[in-house]
């Protein structure tokens, strides 16, 4: 029964996209978003202590999660690592944030600010899972995506640090960094880590006009698009930090 939990050989439960249960995790993620926003300024205001503690547990649980991931990938004969490996982008930055966290690195923290949303927000919208809740990848993929932007964007307000435009730049230079190291591993190992060898073909077969496109430059567009609206968000906390200030 444990081994199934974690190989999943009979798929219960599906996890359709748009079906029930997908838009009940995407609702719960835009629900936790928009309670954590209008209460920004609590957030704010917390005592370090439990934000220290609220910030940390996050944190482990998202190293948990990874761990469990590989170690059961590998102990169960599955692990592949053409697949497996942490090389795609949400894994990048959830070890990043861990890292941040732990840390208490505000730089890095500036870039996982996008980084939550840019490589998260695809994934939540458009995810790949052959049944939900009775397999472990299930629980790895909510983890690493429904909370990481979720834990991500409560830090952005507890911690108080400001993003400026310059930090957009130095994570789409960062992020272009990690596709164009991964592009020669990806073509002699015959991988597809942050999809810059291909978008992968059930997006394509929901969207056909992508193959039209290079991969390179669906993933730029996406993740400037989606980096260009985030930025917004920093825009209007930085005024409202310095109508404090001047106060």
């Amino acid at each position: 029964m444990l081994r199934e939990f974690f190989v999943n050989e009979h798929p219960g439960p599906s996890f359709k996209m748009f079906g029930l249960n997908h838009l009940l995790c995407v609702s719960l993620v835009i629900a936790s978003l928009i309670l954590i926003y209008f209460n920004r300024n609590k957030i704010s205001n917390l005592n370090y202590k439990v934000k220290r503690i609220i910030l940390v547990t996050g944190a482990c649980i998202l190293l948990l999660n990874m761990l469990i991931y590989t170690s059961t990938n590998v102990y169960y004969g599955i692990f592949d690592y053409k697949i497996h490996l942490p090389l795609h982008l949400c894994f990048i930055s959830n070890y990043l944030f861990i890292y941040g966290i732990l840390f208490k690195n505000e730089k890095v923290l500036k870039l996982t600010f996008f980084l939550s949303f840019i490589g998260p927000i695809p994934a939540i919208l458009w995810p790949e899972l052959p049944s939900c809740f009775d397999y472990y990848k299930f629980w790895e993929y909510f983890t690493s995506h429904h909370i990481f932007i979720i834990l991500s964007f409560f830090s952005y307000y507890a911690l108080n640090y400001k993003v400026e435009f310059k930090n957009f730049i130095q994570t789409f230079i960062f992020t272009n960094i990690l596709i164009f190291l991964m592009m020669p591993f990806n073509y002699f190992f015959q991988m597809n880590y942050i999809y810059s060898s291909q978008i992968p073909p059930y997006i394509v077969a929901t969207y056909p006009f992508l193959k039209y496109f290079n991969p390179l430059i669906t993933i730029e567009v996406t993740g400037l698009i989606i980096g260009i609206l985030i930025y917004q968000i920093a825009r209007i906390r930085n005024r409202e930090l310095l109508s404090k200030s001047l106060i």
